[in-house]
């Protein structure tokens, strides 16, 4: 059994494997800044991918370099993945990775079921990035960041065959997205037996022994936190999962947040105090028609007050660029004549 590390780096406390840690690996990039953190604000991301709408995701982290949050958090599926060879998956990374990297932001993510969908895509993480979860505190709050992927749910070929049609569709703007997700529905529909395609709407999760024993040991270590944010990238909430219902079990008396994505549509509920919030997405495709606000193109932001969050919804589409409103030409009456 891999024992906890602790460390103390920019106000941040991080937790992993040992082996892991002595080796640099790390899955998130920059450090928080030194502080008090009693009023601090963060931002969280949705689903960059499947299918992701080029642009959306970069232009959220051009946005968050100038509203300038403490640190980024986003909930998985941050690139298409299902590869199966290591330069494909190695390539994808590096783009994402170059992009996080430039931005400058702080960015702490969960792993997602694109990110970390079959035996080689998880071992590529595990090559680049190490640990697959691990927490850190600011101020008087807690953030534990999840993996629901410990035992990767692989698809059938015929559907993997089926994203990366769709995927290429969308890089080569060869429809619009709403056409693209019909296409792509209509070649399952043709291509995968009726049996695959009712199992490919259960969500299966899978946190395992060792990561939940994490978990007991940093809410333990960390018991004088106000608050704890839980970072997942699949909603348990919405599954029958005995492992999700043993996580509740260790949140049981904290006053928390789940976060989660991979439905890319916006909810919210509280249950007696806790919140659930399944991100809508920011670069995914939508599922269904999108026409709904919860389907849009979006990032939350939180902000925390004496260790109680608020919440603010920022839709893309409604952040504009102040180019848009360049004053109307003139006119015969607005000169007067």
């Amino acid at each position: 059994m891999l024992g906890a590390k602790l460390s103390r780096e920019g106000g941040a406390i991080e937790m992993m494997a040992d082996a892991e840690y002595a080796a640099g690996k790390r899955p998130w990039f920059g450090r928080l800044s030194e502080g008090r953190y009693e009023t601090f604000s963060f931002a969280v991301l949705g689903d960059r991918c499947g299918m992701a709408t080029e642009g959306v995701f970069e232009r959220a982290l051009e946005v968050l370099k100038d509203l300038r949050p403490e640190f980024v958090v986003t909930v998985g599926d941050m690139i298409e993945g299902y590869w199966r060879n290591e330069a494909d998956a190695h390539a994808e990374w590096d783009e994402f990775d170059a992009k996080i990297e430039a931005s400058g932001l702080p960015f702490f993510p969960a792993v997602g079921n694109h990110d970390y969908s079959n035996r080689l895509m998880a071992d590529v993480w595990r090559e680049r990035k190490g640990p697959t979860y691990y927490a850190f505190r600011a101020g008087d709050a807690l953030f534990v960041m999840l993996n629901t992927e410990r035992t990767p749910d692989e698809l059938p070929d015929a559907v993997v065959d089926a994203i990366k049609r769709a995927t290429d569709g969308m890089k080569r703007h060869a429809a619009p997205a709403g056409e693209v997700g019909k296409s792509f529905y209509a070649d399952l529909v043709a291509t995968v037996p009726p049996e695959q395609l009712l199992s490919l709407s259960k969500i299966n999760l899978s946190f395992g022994e060792e990561q939940l024993a994490f978990v007991e040991r940093a809410l333990a270590e960390h018991s004088d936190a106000k608050w704890t944010f839980v970072t997942m990238h699949k909603p348990g909430w919405k599954t029958d999962s005995e492992e999700y219902a043993k996580l509740l079990q260790l949140l049981e008396g904290r006053k928390h947040t789940i976060f989660a994505g991979h439905l890319h549509a916006l909810e919210y509920e509280e249950r007696n105090g806790n919140e659930r919030i399944q991100m809508g997405r920011t670069g995914g495709l939508a599922h269904g028609d999108g026409a709904a606000p919860c389907n849009a193109n979006m990032m939350l932001w939180v902000t925390v007050r004496d260790g109680k969050p608020s919440y603010r919804v920022l839709p893309l589409n409604g952040i504009a660029e102040i180019a848009a409103y360049a004053p109307p030409k003139p006119t015969a009456v607005s000169e007067g004549v």
